[in-house]
């Protein structure tokens, strides 16, 4: 077992924080002491998510798990899944969670956190999402919104916004609770196509088949619906496996 930080180092911390301060007292102080808090809060949430979602995507189930812990499947699944939201990609993929994704795929989850940050946003959503898809013009799905003729430009612009001008100090990242569903419609996207992967384009159908998201609607907006995505997504893998 790693040592923790004692009380002593704590408050190292937070004399380096309001070191800068030029009023420095007791009230700048207990605001860094909360922010120093809620920090430490953070991380041991995203511990104990990281270990949950490590069992799960080893094949334990909430009922295992309560059952090793003494309570109910239920109370598991209620007191431990929040935490997985307080993961990283990197976090996600350290678990195996991640395993059935494409490289290429991982690497768009990537670049989602870094836009997330960039924007000054707390949480990855699935906005961020597709921004990163959009980075790739390779990607099937990139590929597939190119046939159905639609401006990437545009969805791009809407996306970007306007950065936050001193994005917030973040310790992590998360992948917020729409971008996890995202994940879990595009397994069950992959699934449907009989694809034992997760490709940008089980992405883009995921999107697709969730019309309330934000993002989902500039696609709606631009005429991709989930039959036409679907037609267009078939039609791109068709054609590449044709070109191998």
């Amino acid at each position: 077992m790693p040592e923790l930080p004692d009380l002593s180092s704590l408050i190292a911390e937070l004399d380096a924080r309001t070191a800068a301060d030029s009023e420095p007292g007791d009230l700048p102080r207990l605001a860094a002491a909360e922010e120093i808090a809620d920090e430490l809060a953070a991380l041991g949430a995203r511990l104990v998510g990281y270990y949950v979602e490590q069992a799960r995507a080893r094949g334990n189930s909430w009922a295992d798990i309560g059952g090793h812990l003494g309570i109910s499947r239920q109370a598991a699944q209620q007191r431990y899944a929040p935490a997985r939201f307080q993961l990283t990609v990197g976090d996600l993929i350290a678990t195996g969670a991640l395993d059935r994704l494409t490289d290429r795929t991982r690497a768009v989850l990537v670049r989602a956190e870094q836009h997330a940050a960039r924007l000054g946003s707390g949480v990855v959503e699935p906005g961020h999402v597709l921004l990163a898809m959009l980075d790739d013009d390779d990607t099937l799905a990139v590929q597939a919104l190119e046939r159905l003729e639609v401006d990437t430009g545009g969805i791009r612009h809407a996306l970007e916004g306007t950065p936050a001008a001193a994005p917030p100090r973040l310790v992590s990242t998360p992948l917020g609770a729409p971008a996890r569903r995202l994940l879990e419609t595009a397994l069950v996207q992959a699934l449907k196509l009989n694809h034992n992967y997760i490709g940008t384009e089980h992405l883009l159908l995921a999107l697709a088949h969730t019309p309330n998201d934000p993002a989902a609607q500039l696609l709606a907006d631009r005429g991709v619906s989930y039959d036409r995505a679907r037609e267009a997504v078939q039609a791109v893998i068709d054609e590449y496996l044709r070109r191998r």
